[in-house]
Order: structure tokens, then sequence, then C-alpha cells
């Protein structure tokens, strides 16, 4: 059995137990290798405009600082895995101009295995960029091929990388990575050890502003991005806010949106954010 073999059963293993000595362990395996992943440069920051949902769980009225349309700071709150967050960890889930719709499928709880679900409201905060963003990009596996042309280019490119049989091994490490990144959690018996401890382990090894991957409940045809909290804090401007209505249409899993709201203005100083 080859080394990265070995390490990745050594990770099913531990991902299994989904204990906190598991995850640990997890954590010291990744840091102890050098995984290799393209990066996604935005020179082009004018251009680009993020946007992140917040789903309005306990029947807020609106949300009115721009606190609660960014990263999550209740850390004390925040008590289970995300696909790249800890317990206790906030992070900037978000998505493109061009991902809108992808923002909405991650966000609906009718697709995040809430079958009751009847009407959602959602604020969807707007970020512009005042700084290059530089991403690790999560490359997809060869048999997702075809879904996102931008994935495919970039895995195509990145295996030419090198031909030896030190990055055939890697490349296994690589693809057991995008396979956990792929896994839908409401469809199938997995958990976020490996994702979370990944997305950790890049976070402090290498200069970068975040991570890029396929959405899962887009069918990997969109694209996600997540952002540390210190990029957010130092190279994304808040600029517009909407409040958005979804009712769903009976007998399917989708949602047709029945209403919107724009901000009348904001502050970036206090933060407030009047409707």
């Amino acid at each position: 059995m080859d080394r990265a073999l070995e390490i990745i059963d050594r990770l099913r293993i531990l991902k299994d137990k989904n204990t906190a000595e598991s995850y640990a362990h997890i954590k010291n395996i990744l840091k102890n290798q050098r995984i290799p992943l393209p990066l996604f440069d935005i020179q082009e920051f004018e251009r680009v405009k993020l946007v992140r949902y917040r789903r309005h769980n306990n029947g807020e009225d609106y949300f009115r600082n721009i606190e609660d349309l960014t990263y999550r700071k209740d850390i004390l709150l925040i008590s289970h895995f995300g696909r790249c967050n800890e317990p206790g960890q906030g992070i900037f889930y978000c998505n493109d101009h061009n991902n809108q719709e992808t923002g909405i499928v991650e966000s609906v709880s009718v697709f995040r295995g809430n079958a009751d679900s009847q009407e959602e409201v959602f604020t969807i905060g707007a970020w512009s960029l005042t700084k290059p963003l530089r991403l690790g990009m999560i490359l997809p596996l060869e048999l997702n091929r075809g879904k996102n042309p931008q994935f495919d280019q970039m895995r195509e490119s990145f295996m030419q990388f090198e031909n030896s049989e030190y990055f055939e091994e890697l490349m296994e490490l690589v693809d057991y990575l995008a396979l956990e990144f792929s896994l839908d959690l409401e469809k199938q018996d997995s958990n976020y050890l490996i994702t979370s401890a990944f997305t950790n382990y890049f976070r402090e090894v290498f200069d970068v502003d975040g991570l890029l991957y396929a959405s899962v409940k887009a069918d990997l045809e969109g694209t996600n991005i997540v952002l540390w909290p210190e990029s957010v804090d130092n190279k994304l401007e808040f600029y517009a806010a909407r409040k958005q209505s979804f009712q769903r249409d009976p007998g399917t899993n989708s949602f047709w949106q029945i209403g919107s709201e724009e901000t009348e203005s904001f502050d970036l100083n206090t933060g407030i954010i009047n409707w």
C-alpha cells in the first residue's frame, strides 16, 4: 500500500469514530502533509461582488445591522461542525454574483432536510471587494467532469503540473478530499470532520484568503466560496442588502420568490441598516 492510501484509510477510520480525539488526530495527520491545491486569483476585484444569505430562523422582521449579515461572531452558540468550520468558529460562507441561485439552493432548508418547510425568508447581504483575493480550489473528481467548465479546466491544467509517482500519490489524497467536499450530509451517512480539518490546515499553512469549491446542493454545477474572517475585515466592504421571501410550490421541492424589499440606507461607520 502506498503512503497516500495508508493515510486515507486512517482518515476514514478516524472520521467514522466521530469523536473529539479522532478530530484532533485528523488535524495532526493533515498538518504533517503537503497537500497541493491550485490557487485561484481574483485580480479584477472591482468587477466581483459577493453575496451571503441569512435565513430568518427565529421570525425576525429585519436584520438591522451589518454585523447580523457577515460571518458569525456569536462563537459561544456555534455548537456544530460546518463544511469548513469547527464548533465555536465563525467563517464567511458566500457566493459570487454569478452564483446567486447556488446561494439560494444552499440556504433553503428543504434542501437541507426540512421537508415541512413551506415559506422561507432571507436577507441577502452584498459585499464589494476592495483588494484582490487568492483562493485555494478544491478540484472535482474525474467522474464529475462536465458539470462545471471552470473546475474542469483547472483540473486538466493541474494534472499536467508534474508527471511523477510522488505526484500521483498526492493526487490520490487530493481526490479523497474532493470526495469529502462532494458528500451531501442530508443524503449520505457522513460528517464534516475531514473537510473542516482540511480547511483549517489550509488556512494555517498557505497564504490565501479562503477556499473555492463546487456546491453539493447545486449538483456540483455552482460554486461556493468560504473566506477567513480576517480577509473579510480587510478586503470586503458591505454595499447592499435585500430581504426576499420564497414560497414552496405544492408537491415539489421548488421555491418561488413572492416578495422582495431593498434597504433605504446604511451607515458603514455604525453598521446600522435602515429598511
